[in-house]
């Protein structure tokens, strides 16, 4: 692990390389916004969900009860610790509902 030590670097010296690396699931959409292969995998979950009619986009409405959601990001590796393929997961944040809102 690399580690962004010097007084130049614009990051906080304790966050390392490994972050911003498409070797590493990212911790945030703009992390993985940043690499191709993260916007493939949420691309990708966003078609499947499609396609299995789980929902369909719509356009807000003030009126709506809105649940908010997520991205979850993992990496799939071979057994000899090869990447496989990248994988994200479109997760509703259920917690935020209220009871009697609908």
């Amino acid at each position: 692990m690399i580690n962004l030590t010097t007084s130049s670097a614009s990051f906080d010296s304790h966050k390392s390389l490994k972050v911003y690396s498409p070797a590493y699931k990212p911790l945030t959409f703009s992390d993985a916004d940043r690499y191709e292969a993260w916007q493939d995998a949420m691309k990708d979950e966003i078609q499947e969900l499609c396609s299995n009619d789980i929902w369909s986009l719509v356009p807000f409405h003030h009126s709506m009860n809105v649940i908010d959601c997520r991205w979850m990001y993992k990496i799939k590796h071979c057994a000899d610790d090869i990447i496989e393929r990248y994988k994200a997961k479109l997760v509703a944040r259920g917690f935020s509902q209220q009871e009697g809102i609908g």
